[in-house]
């Protein structure tokens, strides 16, 4: 997220994480809807045997199937990533303070 006041970039693991379960819950909500609609072309098009439209439907069917899993793909895989993104920035966080806290102090 953009702080506008300082113009710096403000990066929050709740953030990320948010974002994660967002991408996470698309590709979870695409899995029914696409697995009707696939089987739905292909089932039809099989109860249309001798129709012209019924190769059309056929193919309607194969040809979304790997595109659509693949975009569950992507949206698990950009789910994780941002897990795990979250959990870097923590572990830079603490790191950081921890660094902070055990540094010696200079004469003031």
């Amino acid at each position: 997220m953009a702080d506008n006041a300082t113009a710096q970039v403000l990066v929050k693991a709740t953030d990320l994480r948010a974002s994660a379960g967002i991408a996470k819950g698309l590709g979870e909500e695409l899995k029914a809807p696409v697995q009707n609609a696939v089987t739905t072309s292909e089932t039809v098009a099989g109860g249309l045997t001798g129709w012209s439209i019924a190769g059309g439907l056929g193919q309607l069917g194969s040809g979304w199937s790997k595109p659509l899993a693949d975009l569950r793909q992507r949206l698990a895989d950009t789910a994780a990533n941002l897990d795990a993104n979250a959990v870097a920035h923590e572990n830079t966080e603490r790191a950081v303070a921890g660094a902070l806290v055990t540094a010696p102090q200079g004469a003031r």
